[in-house]
């Protein structure tokens, strides 16, 4: 082949270059596209993690229910609940019982119903506080229950809910008192004395059996979970457990378990004793420790005497 014929190779992809690159230079002078203001499509960073303890502590149940809107929580209750209950007096059963009546009422309170055994075996009443658990997590309440409902994560709604419950009835249950309007140390509490002689153990039970025996165990001579057990702690010694390593804070505690003493760590436990190895936040509802104290109190097979 002759030479000059190779050299045309070369030339051709130069020229294809040149071209390309006036093509370019030209296209930009007859389209401008100015740059964009934003991203069409913005990708958010995650969330920082919440750090351990940071979450905010939820108001008991008597100070939602003394800012709730009756009115709000019918309004969700006739969308959501409406589809398996009904709510005038005497209202038949749909999937679930008629809810006429249900605040203050005993657990099976519809004559007639097929209530699950977890349902039937709960004895006592409707207290709010109990209301307030079972609309948290139904299942967490009653293990077994026919109730397929997965439960409100937004404390205010229950409260709503809760409160237009209380309205269907001639006879609605007093709202129970507001004693955590404002935070209050564990030393300036009220005496839990007389919320004990109207104390429901068997509330306190229930709301245990959700809570409580996740750490510990309260049958005699139960085993440590991760708390000691429980049996005959009130009246006996803070480190009441042989054998059961206590925070050092715990073990610097003198005395024995009395009714305020319980009723102070039961509200906060990590200001009743910096450094304690007890995660639980506390229960900010008097009623409830009041109820959980008197079920500890059972605990025993001499139950201390009541203040």
């Amino acid at each position: 082949m002759d030479i000059r014929e190779l050299s045309k190779f070369p030339a051709a992809v130069l020229v294809s270059g040149l071209a390309f690159y006036v093509a370019g230079l030209l296209g930009d002078v007859v389209v401008h596209v100015p740059p964009q203001a934003q991203l069409a499509i913005r990708i958010e960073p995650p969330p920082p993690p919440v750090p351990a303890g940071a979450a905010e502590q939820v108001p008991s149940i008597a100070a939602r229910l003394a800012k709730a809107d009756p009115a709000a929580g019918e309004a969700f209750a006739k969308q959501v609940c409406g589809i398996c209950h009904s709510f005038d007096e005497g209202g038949k059963a749909v999937i679930g019982p008629n809810l006429y009546n249900v605040v203050g009422g005993p657990h099976a309170h519809m004559a007639g119903f097929a209530y699950s055994d977890g349902m039937k075996n709960r004895s006592g009443n409707w207290t709010f506080a109990e209301l307030d658990a079972w609309l948290t997590k139904p299942s967490a309440l009653v293990p077994g229950t026919r109730m397929t409902f997965a439960g409100l994560p937004n404390p205010q709604l229950r409260a709503n809910v809760i409160a237009w419950l209380r309205t269907l009835s001639p006879s609605p249950v007093p709202l129970p008192e507001v004693t955590d309007a404002a935070p209050v140390k564990t030393g300036e509490l009220p005496p839990v004395g007389p919320l004990l002689a109207s104390a429901d153990a068997k509330a306190g039970e229930a709301f245990a059996k959700t809570i409580c025996m996740i750490c510990h165990s309260v049958n005699e001579g139960g085993r440590a979970i991760v708390g000691p057990n429980l049996y005959n702690v009130v009246g006996g010694p803070h480190a009441h457990m042989e054998g059961y390593a206590y925070s050092e804070a715990m073990k610097a505690k003198s005395g024995p378990w009395t009714y305020e003493e319980l009723n102070r760590w039961l509200y906060k436990p990590s200001e009743y004793a910096p450094g304690t190895k007890m995660a639980f936040p506390g229960i900010a509802d008097a009623q409830l420790r009041a109820n959980v104290i008197a079920w500890l109190r059972s605990l025993s097979a001499d139950p201390q005497p009541l203040p």
